[in-house]
């Protein structure tokens, strides 16, 4: 196909305006209002544009690594957008939300710990024109890694979010629940057709479902039986993972303990060398 100026200069003339919106969003970001008339031209900003603008809020504060994903979203549903970013340190993993006042002045507006998919966790789940958010919170965190998390209901409450996760039981029943026993079922299939194999991935995802089993209130001591069971366990992970149960339950605090213990046991008996393992250990 033969290209002709006349075919190339429409796609030209986009592409350079498309380049000074860029341009004109990323030096002077504050003067735009962050409303649905310009969402078009915020949109145009990549990682590298937020973080400058960002610093020039906050000096030295963002780096590209730092930040995961960010969407501009109308959390309120009253036609101004705020910032809404995933953010990442060392052991800390964040959703952070901006506004931008009359003023053009930037402030945080919140910062909840945990991760989140920006992309399927601003959503209106209740139909009332304010979108939750949904944030997977650490429920067994081990080596400085979240091994398991659960999603967690943020509903909008006097410009502040607050987990409301038990006034979701829907959102739960249809699209969580089933996932994890579906993964369950297919571990315990596995497990019976190849005999021992990795435990860890079946007790997460039953961690989990027991968390939220918990938070909607229809089994106040869901994953009691399987803490007791791994308390003592010679894997490191579920004997941590069974302390952790015991805390988030509550009255446990004897059981607790005696988990960390055979965590730390089976630990150094794998790592003897680990500091905590030294330390411990007799001269």
């Amino acid at each position: 196909m033969k290209i002709t100026p006349m075919k190339i200069m429409p796609l030209f003339v986009a592409l350079l305006a498309l380049a000074f919106a860029k341009i004109a969003v990323g030096v002077g970001m504050g003067s735009v209002e962050w409303n649905r008339a310009n969402l078009a031209t915020l949109r145009t900003l990549d990682k590298t544009d937020l973080v400058k603008f960002l610093n020039e809020q906050w000096p030295g504060a963002f780096t590209t690594r730092q930040i995961g994903q960010f969407e501009w979203a109308d959390l309120a549903g009253n036609g101004q957008y705020r910032l809404v970013l995933t953010l990442s340190g060392p052991c800390a993993h964040f959703v952070g939300i901006y506004s931008r006042d009359a003023s053009g002045r930037l402030s945080l507006t919140q910062r909840l710990p945990g991760f989140a998919n920006l992309k399927t966790g601003i959503r209106d789940l209740n139909g009332d024109g304010k979108d939750e958010l949904v944030i997977g919170k650490t429920l067994a965190e081990y080596s400085c890694a979240s091994i398991v998390t659960w999603p967690a209901v943020y509903r909008l409450d006097n410009g502040k979010y607050v987990e409301a996760s038990r006034d979701f039981p829907k959102f739960y029943d249809d699209e969580v629940l089933p996932k994890l026993d579906a993964e369950i079922k297919q571990y315990r299939a596995k497990e019976v057709k190849a005999g021992a194999i990795d435990q860890w991935n079946p007790a997460g995802f039953i961690m989990a479902r027991d968390k939220i089993l918990r938070v909607l209130g229809r089994d106040p001591t869901a994953g009691l039986k399987q803490a007791n069971d791994c308390m003592n366990s010679s894997d490191p992970q579920l004997a941590f993972c069974a302390a952790a149960t015991f805390k988030d339950i509550g009255g446990h605090e004897q059981d607790a303990k005696a988990a960390e213990v055979s965590y730390r046991r089976a630990k150094c008996k794998r790592h003897p060398g680990l500091a905590m393992c030294r330390a411990a250990a007799p001269n």
